[in-house]
């Protein structure tokens, strides 16, 4: 099993766009930007079989790039609430442990996929809290 823990592309600044924080869409810089990391991770063979996302409109808008970009159907790329504010680690783990997919992605916002990514290599919150950047690509 492999999982991809993915925090979303740059977004608007709150209050830019109407319907409050939920509803703030990745800007043309950080949807350029992760079209840049989703090409990247085709061309690594590393692309998931499953993405799972926030409902939110970033974590949704940077989901469906990596879909269209790995050429997933529908059924491969759905939101799940629990990976909305507030993930919990419990809820990541028995999801994958209920799942066939070998490689299964998830899109989430910070500071729960920092603390995620923490607990499941073993450092925890005392030993590593991993800053994670919006997705972007510094190559060319």
């Amino acid at each position: 099993m492999e999982l991809l823990i993915i925090r979303h592309g740059k977004a608007e600044q709150a209050g830019v766009v109407p319907g409050g924080d939920s509803a703030r869409p990745l800007t043309d810089h950080g949807t350029h930007q992760f079209r840049k990391v989703a090409k990247w991770i085709a061309k690594h063979d590393a692309g998931p079989e499953l993405i799972l996302h926030s409902p939110l409109v970033r974590t949704t808008q940077t989901a469906q790039i990596l879909q269209d970009v790995m050429e997933l159907n529908d059924e491969a790329c759905y939101a799940q609430p629990w990976l909305g504010f507030g993930l919990s680690l419990d809820s990541l783990i028995s999801f994958v442990r209920s799942t066939a997919f070998e490689r299964i992605a998830i899109v989430a916002h910070m500071p729960d996929v920092a603390r995620c990514t923490s607990d499941l290599i073993g450092g925890g919150q005392s030993h590593l809290n991993p800053e994670m950047q919006p997705a972007f690509n510094s190559t060319p």
